[in-house]
């Protein structure tokens, strides 16, 4: 309860990102519709899904870092502007090509799900972050979650009602943003107001410069870039697998992402805390980076639907107990003026992942049997788990009170990060 206060300022990033991610889900069940609509080709429909992670691996990491500049909340505002305009062209499109103008314009205006990472770093303390960061990747799931089945509901009035349903939510988090979000870009507020939200400690003085310089900033992004990447491939292409492997119809498809969800929650609410608490953030992390190893290899072997059933159970859990961390890991790696832009960053690494996911597991789906596309998921997972033994040397434990890490909520000398 206590928590829930402290961090009470943080609702309008849940909202905000589960309004930007429910935009981009709602119109999954609606593919096959686009297709004889609009007599559009599969390899159209799959351009039109891709085309927002294309435009947000652009201009989502140049709006985050933006804020590090003119501020978060004008950042988050403008970006969920341009998502509420690029929900009203959803509504009127009747064609493929103002369809299409839609989803760029959402993926152009992509930066509610950096900026509220970078909020995250500018307010929560070091040791609560990862948890924090877990807590956006659970409002991601519940949008994946509730999104298609809202589109499925209303699929009988075409797109037009899951449009307008989806404009009428991002107008209301617009509004509820733009009267509860608080700046928290340091160099935005007043001197003394920050300092009143500083930790006990010896004051610190840090000197801003290149991310790229921190040895722990490229390590923890190169470990990123591997989760993401194998998440991505998975993500994109598990339709295709259940299909093609297993013949599921989309139906079932749609059942187990559901039951994903309902994982990755219990998983938050049930189990992530209480292991976090007894054995550390860092190998907290690594039991979850292990256990994507060896799931990932065992869709090698997987020919019935209760197969991958226990295989999404074990998912969930990889990526509820290893992913929030790593973020919030990466986060702590910078100092506080850098924010907006490592955590534009990571969401880069996401669209990549997002657009060349589909590519790669497509080839691997292509061979007769499950082996290379386990076997390659499992290999690009080894990855991230090794480099977590050099993270282990960082000294990010949660359990530690006091942390040389609260450098990065210190006085900044007002040097230009270039």
């Amino acid at each position: 309860m206590k928590e829930k206060k402290k961090y009470h300022n943080l609702n309008p990033l849940w909202i905000s990102v589960f309004v930007d991610i429910l935009g981009f889900s709602i119109i999954l069940p609606f593919l096959p519709f686009f297709i004889a609509e609009f007599n559009a080709s599969p390899a159209i429909i799959g351009f039109l899904l891709s085309s927002n992670a294309i435009f947000g691996f652009f201009f989502g990491p140049l709006l985050s870092k933006l804020s590090d500049t003119y501020g978060r909340k004008p950042m988050m505002l403008i970006s969920l502007a341009g998502t509420f305009i690029g929900f009203i062209i959803l509504i009127v499109s009747n064609n493929i090509i103002v369809l299409l103008i839609s989803r760029i314009i959402d993926g152009i205006f992509s930066g509610q799900f950096p900026i509220a990472k970078a909020i995250i770093g500018d307010v929560v303390a070091p040791e609560d972050r990862p948890k924090q960061m877990t807590n956006i990747g659970i409002t991601f799931g519940l949008a994946f979650l509730i999104g298609p089945a809202i589109g499925g509901m209303l699929s009988s009035f075409g797109f037009i009602a899951p449009g307008i349903l989806a404009t009428i939510l991002t107008g209301f988090s617009f509004v509820y943003t733009s009267v509860y979000l608080k700046e928290s870009l340091p160099s935005k507020l007043e001197g003394a107001k920050w300092q009143q939200n500083l930790p006990e400690i010896p004051e610190m003085v840090i000197e801003s410069s290149s991310i790229w310089k921190s040895k722990k900033t490229l390590i923890l992004v190169t470990q990123y870039g591997f989760i993401a990447m194998a998440g991505g491939i998975l993500q994109t292409t598990f339709s295709l697998f259940a299909g093609i492997r297993l013949g599921l119809d989309p139906l079932v498809v749609g059942i187990l992402l559901t039951l994903l969800g309902v994982y990755q929650i219990i998983f938050r609410l049930l189990v992530f805390n209480r292991l976090r608490t007894r054995i550390g953030d860092p190998n907290t992390a690594l039991v979850g980076l292990g256990t994507y190893i060896f799931t990932y290899l065992f869709f090698a072997f997987v020919t019935q639907a209760w197969e991958l059933v226990i295989l999404l159970f074990f998912l969930s859990f990889a990526g509820s107990t290893s992913q929030g961390i790593i973020t919030g890991f990466t986060s702590r790696s910078v100092d506080q003026r850098n924010q907006g832009k490592i955590m534009g960053i990571t969401t880069g690494i996401d669209n990549i992942a997002q657009i060349i996911g589909p590519i790669i597991g497509g080839v691997l789906l292509s061979f007769n049997v499950n082996l290379p596309y386990a076997l390659v998921l499992s290999l690009l997972s080894a990855v991230p788990f090794i480099i977590g033994f050099q993270v282990l040397k960082f000294g990010y434990d949660n359990r530690k009170t006091i942390t040389t890490e609260h450098v990065s909520r210190a006085v900044i000398k007002p040097e230009i990060v270039k």
